[in-house]
């Protein structure tokens, strides 16, 4: 029997995965503001390694102010006030991400180039991609362990060009429902982006969840133009809007 989701399955868990955040199942909420007053704002998220003090979600007629109860007085005084007002004071008082949240809705691509879903054997690959794309961390002592956890799930997908890995697709550790939904981030190395490299790993790694019965979940900064377009070219579409707050 297929694992293989359906686009509405696909929807409804990631219907479900920013429910999450919001504190409130959004697929029950009515259009309008709502405010969500909640302690599970004030836990740090696995993975993230810190709290997402404000959550706002705007998707559609809907916007979601989930916060932490320290914020209550702040946000007592704004619920009379409309979404950019809401937006635009809560922004003059702290320092929000702007993040565009996207949603798979049908894959676009059929072929892969060179890109692989990566195994165990392909570690010295990746160490070296590892090192060439991040000179400055220390990988000694946790990246094997890391690689081989998520390489066993067949989480990591990886474009291999002339015996070398040059983008990779991998899933970090996620703060909800981590069996059901994983991100897919892309990173190419800076001497060989703008070849297709990375649409055709993001591809890859979204074919391989999907057929796994896990959800691909891609969001980016919303003034990231390339990510969005490429996950655009792959098959996500526009989700939603939020307004971060990251504590640390």
């Amino acid at each position: 029997m297929s694992n293989k989701l359906t686009l509405q399955e696909i929807a409804d868990i990631t219907n479900r995965f920013y429910s999450c955040f919001c504190c409130a199942d959004i697929s029950q909420q009515e259009k309008g503001i709502h405010f969500i007053c909640s302690e599970e704002r004030d836990k740090e998220l696995k993975g993230f390694g810190c709290k997402y003090s404000i959550f706002i979600l705007i998707k559609d007629d809907l916007c979601i102010v989930s916060y932490s109860p320290k914020y209550k007085s702040c946000f007592d005084g704004l619920r009379k006030c409309g979404v950019d007002e809401i937006i635009s004071e809560t922004s003059k008082r702290y320092k929000l991400k702007k993040m565009q949240l996207m949603i798979f809705g049908g894959e676009t691509a059929e072929q892969y180039g060179g890109a692989k879903v990566l195994g165990g054997a392909d570690y010295p690959l990746y160490e070296e991609f590892f090192r060439t794309a991040k000179p400055q961390a220390d990988p000694d002592g946790w990246l094997y362990e890391y690689f081989t956890e998520k390489a066993d799930k067949g989480y990591f997908s990886g474009y291999i060009s002339n015996g070398r890995l040059v983008s990779v697709c991998e899933t970090p550790d996620m703060p909800y429902m981590e069996e059901e939904i994983q991100h897919t981030g892309i990173n190419t190395l800076q001497t060989e982006r703008r070849k297709g490299y990375a649409k055709c790993t993001a591809a890859l790694a979204a074919h391989n969840l999907i057929e796994k019965g896990v959800c691909p979940q891609w969001e980016c900064e919303a003034d990231n133009i390339a990510s969005v377009e490429l996950a655009k070219s792959i098959g996500y579409k526009q989700y939603g809007t939020a307004f971060i707050l990251e504590e640390w």
